[in-house]
This record gives C-alpha cells, sequence and structure tokens, in this order.
C-alpha cells in the first residue's frame, strides 16, 4: 500500500459516517432511536438486541429507503496561466437500500427470538472525468492518471438474535453478526500506480473484479424499565471483522495483478431513553459512539495508507404521536460528528460521509389490525469540507454533499401478546392494532387507564 494511493470508500450512507441511522419509515422518521423503545421489528433489532423483548409482540417488517444524493468535488491546481479550478457534480443516480426485521414472541415465555437483515449502507459515487477540474483531468496533481472516479459498495448484514427477560423490568439481549460487503473501486487507490509501459505517466489500477467480502461479529444488550413508563437501554456492537478484500486487476501492459485490502467496520456503543408522555405521545432520545478511529482501514493514519477518520458521536431524538386509533406521525433528529479530517479531503473524494444534521417526518396508517404502512421522507442537510492535499504543494479539494431519502415500512403482527413479558413502554397493552402507541397502565388501575393489571392482556390472532 502506499501513501499517496488510498482507498477512498464510497458514499453507502449519510449520516454517522458509513452506517445508515434508520431503517425503513417507521424507525427512520423517529431519528432511529430504538435502543430502549422500539416501534417496529426493524427498530427493535437495529442497535440493541434486547430490545425485541420489549416489543412485546410477534411481527414482521420490509422495510426501506431511496436515497438520492447530491455530491460535489471541487479542486484546485496551479497552472502554467495561473490557478485552475473547477466543480464537478457526481451523477450517483438513486439507491435502494432494504430492512427485513421478523422478532417471535412465544406465549407464556421469558424468551423473545429475532432476527434482521439491514443494509448497513448502499450506493456509490460518480464523477466524471472534467478537464477544468484538476483532480478529475486526465492526469491528476500528483502526476497519476486519477479521472474519472467511481465506486460503489452495498454491505449486508444478518443479525438473529435473542432476548431473554430476567426480571419484571430487565431484559437482555444477545446474538452474533454476519456482514457481506459488495464493492467497486475505480480508480482503486489502494493500489501503487503503475507504469508498466514506460511512459513516465502511471495509472491507478482499477478495483472492480472481486467477490462478495464475508465479516461477523456479536452484539450484546439491555433494557430496563425504571417505571412503567421509562425504559433505559444499552447496545454494543462489536467490530465487524472481514476477511481480506482481494481484487484482480492487470498493469498498463495487460499482466495479470492482485490487489488486496485489510478492513473491519468499528464498534458501536449505544445508550437509549424511551419516555411514554401520554397515551398518545412517544419520546424517544439515543446516544451513540462508533469508534472508527481503532478500526482498520477507517482510523488507519493517512500516511500508513488508511482513511484517517476520527471516531464520531451521534445525539438521536425521536417523537411519535398518535393521531387517531388508525393514524400517527412521527418526526425525528439526528446530530452527529464529521468523520473526515480536512487533510484528508482528497482521499475520500469515493466517500463524502460528511453529513451531520438529518430531519425525517414520516406517516403511519393501521390498514387492519395486523397491518400497518408507514411512509417517510428525510433530509441529510448540506455540508462541506476543504483541505489541503498533503503530497502536493497548492493544491486543495472541496467536497459538498446534502442528499433525500423517501423511505417506508410495512408490518404485520402475527400470533398473540405475552402475558409474562409485562411491557412498560413499547408494548401494546391489550393488544390495540398493530402501530397503535403503548400506553401505560395508571396507578392503582384509576380511571383512565387502558390496562388495569398485568392479567389483562388478551390473545388476538393466530
Amino acid at each position: 500500500m502506499t501513501t499517496l494511493a488510498l482507498l477512498a470508500l464510497p458514499t453507502t450512507a449519510r449520516a454517522q459516517g458509513l452506517l445508515l441511522p434508520g431503517g425503513g419509515a417507521a424507525h427512520l422518521s423517529m431519528g432511529g432511536a430504538s435502543t430502549a423503545t422500539p416501534v417496529d421489528s426493524i427498530g427493535a433489532l437495529y442497535w440493541n438486541p434486547a430490545a425485541i423483548g420489549r416489543l412485546g409482540r410477534s411481527e414482521v417488517s420490509v422495510g426501506g429507503a431511496f436515497l438520492y444524493p447530491n455530491f460535489y468535488l471541487e479542486s484546485s491546481a496551479p497552472g502554467p496561466f495561473g490557478l485552475r479550478s473547477g466543480r464537478t457534480r457526481s451523477d450517483s443516480g438513486v439507491a435502494p437500500t432494504s430492512n427485513v426485521g421478523i422478532v417471535y414472541q412465544p406465549e407464556e415465555s421469558p424468551l423473545t427470538y429475532g432476527l434482521a437483515l439491514n443494509t448497513l449502507g448502499g450506493g456509490g459515487v460518480n464523477f466524471p472525468g472534467d478537464v477544468g477540474n484538476p483532480i478529475l483531468s486526465g492526469i491528476g496533481p500528483l502526476g497519476n492518471v486519477q479521472g474519472p472516479i467511481a465506486a460503489s459498495m452495498t454491505m449486508l448484514q444478518l443479525a438473529p438474535t435473542a432476548a431473554y427477560k430476567v426480571t419484571d423490568r430487565l431484559i437482555l439481549g444477545v446474538g452474533p453478526t454476519v456482514t457481506i460487503a459488495f464493492t467497486s473501486f475505480d480508480p482503486a487507490f489502494f493500489g501503487t500506480p503503475d507504469d508498466a509501459n514506460g511512459d513516465g505517466i502511471g495509472q491507478f489500477p482499477t478495483g472492480a473484479h472481486s467477490r462478495p467480502f464475508w465479516g461477523g461479529g456479536v452484539r450484546a444488550g439491555l433494557v430496563y424499565s425504571v417505571t412503567d413508563r421509562l425504559d433505559v437501554g444499552f447496545g454494543y456492537t462489536s467490530p465487524q471483522w472481514f476477511e481480506t478484500w482481494t481484487y484482480n486487476a492487470r498493469t498498463e501492459l495487460g499482466l495479470p495483478r492482485t490487489l488486496t485490502l485489510n478492513a473491519t467496520l468499528p464498534a458501536i456503543y449505544s445508550w437509549g431513553v424511551g419516555y411514554q408522555a401520554t397515551e398518545r405521545l412517544l419520546l424517544t432520545t439515543d446516544l451513540r459512539y462508533v469508534d472508527y478511529a481503532n478500526s482498520e482501514l477507517f482510523g488507519t493514519p493517512i500516511p500508513q495508507g488508511g482513511l484517517g477518520w476520527r471516531g464520531v458521536f451521534v445525539a438521536a431524538v425521536g417523537s411519535r404521536y398518535q393521531v387517531t386509533d388508525r393514524a400517527a406521525l412521527s418526526l425525528g433528529y439526528v446530530y452527529n460528528d464529521n468523520p473526515i479530517p480536512a487533510v484528508g479531503t482528497l482521499f475520500n473524494t469515493q466517500s463524502p460521509l460528511i453529513t451531520q444534521h438529518t430531519i425525517a417526518v414520516g406517516g403511519t396508517a393501521t390498514l387492519t389490525d395486523a397491518i400497518t404502512a408507514s411512509l417517510g421522507y428525510a433530509y441529510g442537510f448540506q455540508n462541506s469540507i476543504t483541505g489541503p492535499v498533503r503530497e502536493a504543494t497548492g493544491i486543495g479539494a472541496r467536497l459538498e454533499t446534502d442528499v433525500h431519502l423517501l423511505t417506508f415500512t410495512l408490518q404485520y403482527r402475527f400470533g398473540g401478546c405475552c402475558s409474562r413479558c409485562r411491557p412498560a413502554t413499547t408494548a401494546d397493552w391489550d393488544c390495540p392494532p398493530a402501530g397503535y402507541p403503548p400506553a401505560y397502565p395508571a396507578a392503582s388501575g384509576t380511571a383512565g387507564s387502558n390496562q388495569a393489571s398485568d392479567s389483562s392482556y388478551q390473545r388476538i390472532g393466530g
């Protein structure tokens, strides 16, 4: 690996660095804040494996998003007639993501089982060659052929999960993760520039000929009900350790060449609080730390061939209000640090993951007693980063990005309620239709409560 040619991963997400902040409309429209209080099975499985035990019902949720990003790359370099500069937009198109969450809650059992299949990130950049933009011109500012620049990546994660109700208020969860990465890089900046034909102009190889790469890790977490209205939760996801990424490439003379890359996804620490303010209003908040600084490749310093990313803190808040028995509205907001240092701008041209503020809204409609549908919209506000090019004096680069997301979720609840689960804030008292907000028991069975005692759960469906 060379200090002049570093990998820059494609834009697979628009917040929290590499990671999407949530999955589907029901989850993302609350800012993805579900560590303590999930509103659907996707959210229950996303950050904290113990949260499935707080859902209090069996459910299948299918969701996803369509991402439409705007990425711009601007660079400047000295030329024979003064400073050259140009600004170019990436033709990234629309990138789909998908989420599936399955939670099975056996009746009269303290155990809950879950299975998630999530797109951790999906998309890419596609900057055309631009003779007016030094970085994207035929021969870039480092004397090597660089433009055009493109990259794509899709990361899928399978997460089987089990949660156990230790006491009436404490739930523990654990499960393994299996992660699959589909990647393509052109140029492959992690490969040494090649001058096999001896013309004095190096050319980066292409990292497009590869197979899926497999990795894995573990997750653990807990949820504790402080009161009947207040839950707190903690979730931990270990680093995702991958096999070596290997690409089949060729030299300028057409001879075979092999490229390799070592990478891990970062560890994630999530804390959450969920509060059922009224019968119809649910409030949630999450605080997260994503440890890019200690992950291979992402946190590896730029001079050592890495991206030089920093660890990031994330704050997410969400609210859900049940307008009627059949309709709910949600609003969420996410803030996260920018993981990319200014000095690394050039080498992150394939990964402008610099969105820091995201707002999301959504609506949920109960179609039947067992089926609900949600639609949502999220916007990652424009952000930019500017920095010098370490290896070439007088050359600078600027990245700018914003993104639109259209989200959807379809929930199907099956089976009955768990009479032993005593959900505090996120399950369905008396099993109202799927998607109805969690209610709470009034103190000492006072009037106005829609739950008199733990024994009054009613079984519906199969």
